[in-house]
């Protein structure tokens, strides 16, 4: 039976293997610094949920709840288990557990691996939406990064997209130059 785990300081018992998987699964511009990450848990908003199963660290999602949409700043699953079913067990189950929309931003659909996650999402009930978007950096040195939007139950509005936009700017990203490299 997989378990949830809500990790919610970097002194928990599971932090170490968040940070672990965390570094190997995203580029190091697309990750928070220490410094940020301490910041993040001392938003009211701000979740990072880990998964384990027979003491194994199946993976993890971090996430901000606001008042309309529920944000996935970042998903990964442990690469032991990958192709195992986890991710689509983790991401379904997370979608039901709300009856608010999901966001969560993926790269730019430009090879066989990024087409392969645009399909996963979509599988798990994921919508692409039309906006340019650009995610700004998490480090200084680093530049803003273009993403696909995708959202569950609908396209979202061009309002509700700037309503993201902001609050991914001002409240998400509040603390990207923090720390450095």
């Amino acid at each position: 039976m997989m378990k949830c785990i809500n990790i919610n300081n970097s002194k928990h018992s599971l932090y170490n293997s968040f940070k672990e998987l965390y570094s190997v699964s995203f580029p190091v511009f697309e990750q928070r610094t220490e410094e940020q990450q301490e910041k993040a848990f001392t938003c009211a908003n701000y979740y990072l949920i880990g998964y384990e199963e027979n003491e194994t660290f199946i993976g993890f999602i971090s996430y901000w709840e606001f008042d309309e949409y529920i944000y996935i700043e970042h998903l990964a699953i442990n690469q032991e288990v990958r192709g195992k079913g986890y991710g689509s067990v983790i991401l379904r189950n997370f979608i039901t557990s709300t009856h608010k929309i999901v966001l969560l931003e993926i790269d730019p659909v430009i090879n066989d691996i990024s087409e392969a996650r645009l399909r996963f999402y979509k599988r798990c009930g994921f919508h692409e939406n039309p906006y340019p978007h650009t995610h700004p950096p998490y480090r200084n040195g680093y530049k803003a990064h273009s993403l696909i939007i995708l959202t569950t139950k609908r396209k979202i509005t061009e309002k509700e997209y700037q309503i993201f936009n902001k609050e991914l700017t001002n409240i998400v990203m509040d603390n990207r130059y923090s720390g450095n490299i």
